[in-house]
């Protein structure tokens, strides 16, 4: 009995969490630059179980990683690290850049095979704080973000 316990977790286990190389290469890629460290964030893994279960305003599952000391990373770089690895199927949404801070965002999406969901891949600064999230969340959801508040799209991420 407990083999097949075993057995049976493992295999939900495994096809409850797809590989999303794209977000782990990236977040790596940032990571291993000079002076960059990514922080831990306690809890982290169980919000995402818990949105796996609740799904809240439509996002089915999500990733995060937030860095210190990438604020002296060329967003140029930056820029093209996402453009070129992405992954296939994304396309640019968002791309910001301000002429008086170091603030930009790319916000990436792909929809999903059935065309429900858009993955989301959002990559992120602000005054001291760089951020990566990617984000499966129905594409109603994007839509009526995107119609009701499109300069707040990225606020949404944060949610």
């Amino acid at each position: 009995m407990n083999r097949r316990v075993a057995a049976a977790l493992l295999l939900l286990t495994t096809l409850a969490l797809p590989l999303h190389a794209d977000f782990a290469t990236i977040a790596r890629k940032i990571e291993d630059q000079r002076g960059v460290k990514r922080i831990w964030i306690p809890f982290l893994g169980l919000a995402r179980v818990m949105v796996w279960a609740v799904s809240p305003e439509g996002v089915h599952d999500f990733q995060l990683a937030t860095f210190e000391g990438a604020g002296d990373v060329d967003p140029h770089w930056l820029h093209e690290l996402m453009r070129t690895q992405a992954g296939p199927g994304y396309m640019p949404l968002v791309q910001t850049w301000s002429r008086r801070s170091n603030e930009w965002s790319f916000i990436y999406a792909k929809p999903t095979p059935n065309g429900e969901r858009f993955e989301l891949l959002i990559l992120t600064r602000d005054d001291d704080d760089t951020v990566l999230v990617r984000v499966a969340v129905d594409a109603s959801v994007i839509a009526r973000e995107l119609r009701d508040r499109p300069s707040k799209v990225s606020d949404m991420a944060r949610r």
